[in-house]
């Protein structure tokens, strides 16, 4: 028999936790919000992350008691689950971090422009003339691979 599918404000507490974002900055600057305003959601029914969100809820002896944690007791779990099974805590970790710096509302704060990384192309200075030689270097040894005809 399966386990129960994963309580969505349990996974959004875990998310909050890890990435809690920011108090106001002086300056005006804009903070960072937390996972979960940033519109992250971990999916209830994603592998790869049940084992160590189970250990969380696990230490915290049960998902609702990790949900009615002080903010303290919460960071007191998650260091424990990562003395426990660091490999998959790092996993989880890394995967929300890539998936934080890549939502558009974090970008737009941090003052990333939108779209590819070079959408508009990249201008390059006119080579001088050292570089030019170094090159005629490079193309007098021709290619140094195999046709792929």
């Amino acid at each position: 028999m399966s386990e129960p599918r994963m309580n969505t404000n349990f996974l959004a507490a875990v998310m909050d936790t890890i990435l809690p974002g920011e108090p106001e900055l002086a300056g005006g600057a804009a903070p960072l919000p937390c996972a979960t305003q940033a519109g992250l959601a971990l999916s209830r029914d994603d592998p790869r992350h049940d084992l160590v969100l189970r250990l969380i809820a696990r230490q915290a002896g049960g998902e609702a008691r990790f949900i009615a944690a002080s903010a303290a007791e919460r960071a007191a779990i998650l260091q424990a689950v990562e003395q426990e099974g660091f490999e998959a805590f790092r996993a989880l970790v890394s995967s929300l971090l890539q998936d934080y710096y890549e939502a558009p509302e974090i970008l737009r704060i941090l003052g990333w422009r939108g779209g590819g990384p070079q959408p508009q192309g990249h201008l390059v200075p006119e080579a001088d003339a050292e570089t030019l030689r170094r090159l005629d270097r490079v193309r007098a040894r021709g290619p140094f691979w195999r046709s792929a005809d």
